[in-house]
């Protein structure tokens, strides 16, 4: 693994902190960043999975997941492509195998087209303890567009 960036691990969390909190159904939802790579394009932020985030199937349930993905690609593109205005073209999310309540995820975000009007990018979520397992995936395409006003309220 390339080294990590330590100002981009603190941009990338500031910028957490300044956005919008992660809310689903009323809960605060806060992976925070512990590994980046400006050069690789790619982050890792580490959420602790409770109860309260997984469905009846014993997967992690996939509006949580949407959620995160939404926000952690959302802020890792931001954060490679200061200042840019997007808008999100598509989320997808699929949890792939059960999970146990107060497990360690270590979500893995990597971005590609970078440089481009249409930046993609993908999110793993795996065990902090075995990188092997893997709970869930997403992907999140955005389109970057002058003139946008940014109408998210702050939280």
């Amino acid at each position: 693994m390339p080294s990590s960036n330590s100002a981009f691990v603190d941009a990338v969390n500031s910028n957490y902190e300044l956005v919008n909190k992660y809310l689903h159904y009323g809960m605060d939802v806060v992976p925070r960043v512990t590994w980046a790579n400006v050069d690789t394009n790619e982050f890792i932020a580490e959420w602790l999975v409770t109860s309260d985030y997984i469905s009846s199937t014993g997967c992690i349930d996939e509006g949580c997941l949407g959620t995160i993905t939404d926000n952690t690609t959302a802020m890792l593109i931001g954060s490679l492509v200061p200042g840019e205005k997007s808008v999100s073209t598509s989320i997808s999310v699929q949890s792939v195998t059960p999970i146990a309540p107060q497990t360690t995820v270590e979500i893995c975000c990597r971005m590609s087209n970078r440089g481009t009007k249409q930046p993609h990018a993908t999110a793993v979520f795996r065990d902090k303890h075995d990188h092997s397992r893997v709970y869930a995936v997403g992907t999140h395409t955005k389109f970057f567009k002058t003139g946008l006003v940014e109408t998210q309220p702050k939280m």
